[in-house]
């Protein structure tokens, strides 16, 4: 996987990590914006105090407009490629920090963050069990209360897509697996939506 999204970056990372808004940097920015408060922050009650980690950070177009809303962003991300170029993307921003990861996050702290996402990313996982390790070490570093929140594809009725996912085209949950999924690494699961399409999104809590 690592392999295919470096050679995604060096060909052209914007049009990777969001196909529809890679015309110019003015709308790649833009699109930042609009997905981080339309898609990632809506509906919660953000805190300046939050510390936060995003799962497949890639060149940072999140990580840049949420910097100034809370006190700490972490992205990780398994291209070092992707790392490099959010690295220039998020320059001057001292509470950003980026990290590489090789599926898993065993570097990060237990209980070290409020707020976990991901967007847009957990549909290129060609492996449910990729997935569900990240479920699991969400669930680590969250802090007791602390929020999950997950995008991956819901459109559960593509069958094939169990034999011929990628790091591209990865595999599909039902809404009723994905929740039973995070609860059974011990999330309490508030909302599950967009089930039956490619943006099916739960949030979840840790207990307290």
């Amino acid at each position: 996987m690592s392999a295919d999204w470096d050679l995604r970056a060096r060909e052209n990372a914007p049009f990777y990590v969001c196909t529809t808004a890679a015309d110019s940097s003015s709308v790649f920015a833009a699109s930042g914006r609009l997905d981080l408060e339309a898609q990632v922050l809506d509906g919660l009650d953000v805190s300046p105090r939050w510390r936060v980690l995003e799962i497949g950070c890639g060149v940072g177009r999140l990580l840049r407009p949420l910097a100034g809303r809370v006190a700490r962003v972490v992205g990780v991300d398994v291209s070092a490629e992707m790392l490099a170029r959010a690295r220039d993307h998020c320059e001057g921003l001292p509470n950003v920090e980026l990290h590489r990861t090789d599926g898993g996050l065993d570097f990060l702290p237990d209980a070290g963050f409020d707020f976990v996402f991901s967007h847009i990313v957990f549909q290129h996982l060609p492996r449910k069990a990729y997935s569900e390790r990240y479920f699991r070490d969400a669930f680590r570093v969250l802090a007791p209360g602390g929020i999950f929140r997950v995008q991956v594809d819901g459109r559960s009725r593509q069958f094939f897509r169990r034999w011929i996912a990628d790091s591209w085209s990865g595999v599909v949950f039902s809404g009723r697996e994905l929740r039973r999924r995070l609860e059974r690494v011990g999330f309490d699961v508030r909302e599950i939506r967009g089930e039956g399409t490619q943006y099916l999104r739960a949030t979840a809590v840790k207990p307290t």
